[in-house]
């Protein structure tokens, strides 16, 4: 629904559904990079039931403009993802493994040479904006391994087993979503109609994937294209950062196939709401722990929680749970 010109209540965006986050984080990076002009941002609308984000932008835009500037955005996405879309064996046969995981130094030779492109780059160019996505690329990409520090394993968002191609299918999501798909992601309900690549980060697709009796290989997996090409583009707003032997993201706590994910919801506060450098800061400072919601001064005045788990400890099946959600008391409560 579109209130007017300039404010899109996004009604297919759920606040407990991570993918439905990551596809808001998506949609704003891909006005970012595609039209700076309209200074996109976001806010959660308390006043209307359900819950719901509304996108605003400072110049009058249809839906179907949002739409098409989307897609423009995920077309930059998808030539940055095209070097490590796939690991090839020596005789060319495709390999079903990510092509960012390995060691520390393959790590850090990719990120010198991203960085050097970087500069060598126009500051306005479209050439310097896909650079730019594979060094943020590259930053969410992989942890330490707990078994031996030198070798990296993929992001905790890294929910399908090691042997599926994980920035492979995002390249795919990225490349066959079209503007018809990104309006129905963001404003109608999802119905999970596309079969094909899928990263799994809803909760609803979790169930339909892992929880049955029978073997799911020959039906394929589901996803809501619109959803999860966006959600993708999201993924590069939680980077990694290492220390001796640790490691962080925003917005996560536990160990890498299990723990727990946050995310703010935040209201506009008078405002046309918060860009995504701002709600970046936000999952930056986000208390991990429950119990220090009081502390958390802010505008905003919730908080959703889910759980990244396993089926068994030996598998690399990851399943995101549905958020709950919990209200951050404002001082003087």
């Amino acid at each position: 629904m579109t209130d007017d010109l300039t404010r899109h209540r996004l009604e297919g965006l759920e606040p407990d559904n991570l993918l439905a986050f990551l596809a808001l984080l998506g949609l704003l990076r891909s006005l970012e990079l595609t039209r700076p002009e309209w200074k996109p941002k976001a806010y959660w609308d308390f006043a209307d039931s359900p819950l719901r984000p509304v996108l605003t932008t400072c110049q009058a835009t249809t839906p179907q403009m949002v739409c098409e500037a989307a897609v423009d955005g995920l077309r930059l996405f998808q030539k940055a993802l095209f070097p490590f879309r796939y690991q090839f064996t020596t005789k060319g046969k495709r390999v079903g493994r990510t092509a960012l995981t390995g060691s520390h130094a393959r790590f850090r030779s990719l990120a010198r040479r991203c960085i050097l492109a970087v500069e060598a780059c126009d500051r306005n160019s479209q050439e310097r904006a896909v650079w730019q996505l594979r060094c943020d690329l590259i930053a969410c990409s992989g942890v330490p391994s707990s078994k031996d520090y030198e070798k990296i394993e993929p992001s905790p968002l890294k929910l399908p087993s090691g042997q599926m191609p994980f920035i492979g299918a995002q390249f795919e999501l990225a490349g066959n979503c079209k503007s018809e798909d990104i309006s129905k992601c963001l404003f109608q309900s999802w119905t999970y109609s596309f079969k094909g690549s899928s990263l799994r980060l809803s909760p609803d697709e979790a169930q339909r994937y892992a929880y049955r009796a029978s073997d799911p290989s020959p039906e394929g997996a589901h996803t809501e294209l619109g959803a999860s090409a966006l959600g993708s583009l999201g993924l590069l707003s939680f980077p990694i950062s290492q220390t001796h032997r640790r490691w962080t993201m925003p917005g996560y706590s536990g160990k890498r196939h299990e723990g727990h994910i946050s995310w703010p919801i935040w209201e506009a506060d008078g405002g046309a709401g918060c860009s995504l450098h701002t709600i970046g800061a936000m999952l930056r400072t986000l208390p991990l722990d429950s119990a220090k919601l009081s502390n958390y001064g802010s505008p905003r005045v919730m908080v959703a929680r889910a759980r990244r788990y396993v089926l068994s400890p030996e598998g690399d099946y990851g399943n995101i749970s549905r958020a709950e959600v919990d209200i951050i008391p404002q001082q003087g409560e």
